[in-house]
C-alpha cells in the first residue's frame, strides 16, 4: 500500500537499464574500440580496449577518497599500460567530438520516464542522474539525449569528473548525501541492479528495483519496493505502487 511510503527529499536514480534502454554489451566494446582507434601508437591501439576494462573495474572498488575517477582511471592506464594521460585524454575527447554519435542506434527509451520526471517535477524532490561515474560528461549526456531525458530535470549528473567513488561502494552513496545535506532515511535510491543500485541501503537509503530490465548480482541487497517507473510515479503522486 502507498500509506507507509514517504515522499522523499532527495531521490537518486540510475541511467541504464532505468531511464535509458542501452545494449551495453555492444556500447562497452565500441566505445573502447572508437577510442583505441584514435591512438598513435599502434601496439597501445590493440591493448587498450583490455586495458581499460582492467582500470575501469578497479573504479568499482574502494578508491582513496581523494582522487575523482578520471584521475583513477588515467593513473591506472599509465601505471599498468604506459598510457600517456595526455594523449589518452586527447583521443577520449576527440572520440566524444566525432565518433559516438555512431552509438546513437544502441540506446532507446524506456517506457514511463515521462510520467516519473513529471511526478519527480511535480513533488520538487531534488533529483540525481546517478550512473555509475566510469564514464566522462560528454558520454553519460549523448546517452541521455538520446534516450529523450533534458539534461535540466537533474540536479546532479555524476560522472568521472566529479564523483571519488562509485557503486556499489558505500562511499558514492554518502558523497551525494552530503553534497545535497540529506541525511539517509531521507533520500531514495531507483534503479534496475540488484548489486550496485541497491547497495544504497548499506548506508540506510531506501531503495526501489525497477524490474523492467532487471539486472541480478551476486551478491545482491534487498529492496524495500519494486515495480515499474509508473509504479514509482504513482507513489510520488500519493497512489498505490507495487512492492
Amino acid at each position: 500500500m502507498a500509506g507507509d511510503f514517504q515522499i522523499p527529499e532527495l531521490l537518486l536514480v540510475d541511467l541504464d537499464g532505468t531511464l535509458i534502454d542501452v545494449d551495453m554489451q555492444s556500447f562497452i566494446p565500441a566505445w573502447l574500440s572508437g577510442i583505441a582507434g584514435r591512438l598513435s601508437d599502434a601496439g597501445q591501439a590493440a591493448a587498450f580496449p583490455g586495458r581499460a576494462r582492467l582500470a575501469i573495474r578497479r573504479l568499482l572498488e574502494p578508491g582513496d577518497g581523494h582522487c575523482c575517477n578520471d584521475q583513477r582511471f588515467f593513473t591506472a592506464m599509465n601505471e599498468d599500460g604506459g598510457f600517456d594521460p595526455d594523449e589518452l585524454r586527447w583521443a577520449i575527447d576527440r572520440f566524444c567530438r566525432d565518433g559516438m554519435r555512431d552509438l546513437a542506434g544502441l540506446v532507446r527509451p524506456v517506457a514511463g520516464v515521462g510520467e516519473f520526471l513529471g511526478a519527480v517535477a511535480s513533488s520538487g524532490v531534488k533529483l540525481v542522474l546517478a550512473t555509475n561515474p566510469v564514464f566522462p560528461e560528454e558520454a553519460i549526456r549523448a546517452r541521455m539525449a538520446w534516450g529523450g531525458l533534458e539534461a535540466d530535470s537533474f540536479d546532479l549528473v555524476t560522472d568521472w569528473g566529479n564523483s571519488r567513488h562509485c557503486k556499489p561502494e558505500a562511499g558514492y552513496f554518502l558523497d551525494i548525501l552530503d553534497q545535497f545535506g540529506v541525511s539517509a532515511d531521507r533520500a531514495l535510491m531507483v534503479g534496475n541492479d540488484t548489486g550496485h543500485d541497491m547497495a544504497a541501503g548499506r548506508v540506510g537509503m531506501g531503495t526501489f528495483l525497477v524490474d523492467t530490465h532487471l539486472v541480478e548480482r551476486t551478491p545482491d541487497w534487498p529492496a524495500d519496493r519494486r515495480g515499474s517507473l509508473v509504479d514509482l510515479a504513482r507513489l510520488l503522486g500519493g497512489g498505490d505502487g507495487i512492492f
